[in-house]
């Protein structure tokens, strides 16, 4: 309930110039002002002239509801989205540029910002994405531990990794911007900090994390550098909320000394998104990822289940896998319904990683057209997995990535 309020408290804040449009006698310039935020064809609200002609920006709220960041906490961004002036004459808003910044705070006292730029060279025919930020982040990550004494059971332990990162990904227009073919290159300096008054069964887990020259020390900064090469099919009508098409996307990164890595690893990533309209009111869409990581890596890099309704960083291995289909039903040019659930599982070596549980997480929302022009919904999603109910503000698409 007070996430739905507060969405509609936005929607409401930013409409609100519109609401005085029942005083008596408006100049013509006001009136143009209290009309830019309602769309021309339904006169409902709506943000694409705003975005467009005022270059202006949408407010996301967001309430996070993780346990691994301490149950509760808030999140702000402010996304300014706009096409290029090559595409509108063409009616071309399927990628146009986006600015972005972005801030949170938990109750465990884990707060980040982060600053995000992505557009593209029609020029020269590719398209680029450059993120940095910084986030102290108190995390809880989950270890499998049996003893004779207490038999298996999962026990969660806290650490402190403050990041300063970045990443800058470029691509290329390979064939009528469906196939991009790109180099990506992330940088992360992370202090990793905790409590040395640690129990045997932590001090166990901190071996296995390969952290034991940290016993001696009260903090250690880890750096980690790698580079990737991907391919990407992309044929979706929108990169925020589509109606229709398929983005299939292939990763392969190395970590090394000489990209500024203190670890030798690499990782494959392979994810798709695939989606239609049985009929028109009803879109399908279905989701499948496949993680794997080597062994060498950070235990804070290894990958972990994403899934709606489960905990992050719970589910984490050297090797993930999910599933996860959503259904939207637009009951209305401007409103719609979803309702979502999907299964993931993980693979280790490590009997601290071990987990042969197919783990399931469903839910349902609702969704507003708040962006004609762009295809671009928000709404709000209730998701249930197997320890907790979870809540969360989408903008775009959960999948967006």
């Amino acid at each position: 309930m007070t996430i739905r309020l507060l969405f509609i408290l936005l929607l409401s804040a930013a409409t609100g110039a519109y609401a005085h449009a029942q005083q008596p006698q408006p100049s013509p310039e006001s009136r143009e002002k209290k009309s830019v935020m309602i769309d021309t064809l339904d006169h409902k609200l709506d943000f694409s002239k705003y975005l467009i002609d005022m270059h202006g920006f949408i407010p996301w709220p967001s309430i996070i509801s993780e346990p691994a960041l301490g149950d509760f906490g808030l999140a702000m961004a402010l996304v300014f989205i706009s096409p290029k002036e090559s595409a509108k004459a063409k009616a071309n808003y399927t990628f146009p540029d986006i600015t972005g910044v972005a801030g949170m705070w938990t109750l465990n006292n884990s707060w980040g910002v982060a600053a995000l730029r992505q557009g593209t060279f029609p020029k020269a025919r590719m398209r680029y994405r450059i993120v940095g930020g910084y986030a102290p982040l108190n995390v809880e990550f989950y270890r499998t531990i049996n003893t004779k004494l207490t038999g298996e059971r999962t026990k969660s332990f806290l650490f402190n990794l403050g990041s300063a990162f970045g990443i800058v990904e470029a691509s290329e227009n390979i064939w009528k911007d469906k196939i991009f073919l790109g180099l990506n290159y992330t940088f992360a300096t992370t202090k990793v900090k905790y409590d040395l008054q640690i129990s045997d069964t932590l001090r166990r887990i901190i071996e296995y994390f390969q952290l034991d020259t940290l016993l001696e020390k009260i903090d250690d900064r880890s750096n980690v550098g790698y580079a990737g090469l991907f391919a990407e099919w992309d044929n979706r009508n929108s990169i925020f909320t589509p109606d229709k098409g398929i983005r299939f996307r292939a990763t392969g990164t190395l970590a090394r000394n000489w990209l500024g890595s203190d670890d030798d690893y690499q990782q494959l990533e392979i994810y798709t998104n695939i989606f239609f309209q049985p009929f028109k009111p009803w879109v399908c869409g279905l989701m499948a990822q496949w993680n794997m990581m080597s062994d060498d890596a950070p235990f804070y890099m290894l990958p972990y289940l994403t899934m709606r309704g489960l905990p992050a960083a719970k589910y984490q291995g050297q090797k993930i896998l999910s599933f996860e289909t959503e259904q939207r039903f637009d009951f209305t040019p401007r409103w719609s319904v979803v309702g979502f659930v999907g299964t993931g599982r993980t693979y280790s070596t490590s009997t601290y990683l071990e987990d042969e549980t197919w783990h399931w997480a469903g839910g349902a929302g609702f969704r507003y057209l708040i962006a004609r022009l762009f295809k671009l919904r928000m709404g709000v999603d209730v998701a249930r997995g197997p320890d907790q109910f979870a809540y969360y503000i989408v903008f775009g698409h959960y999948w967006d990535r």
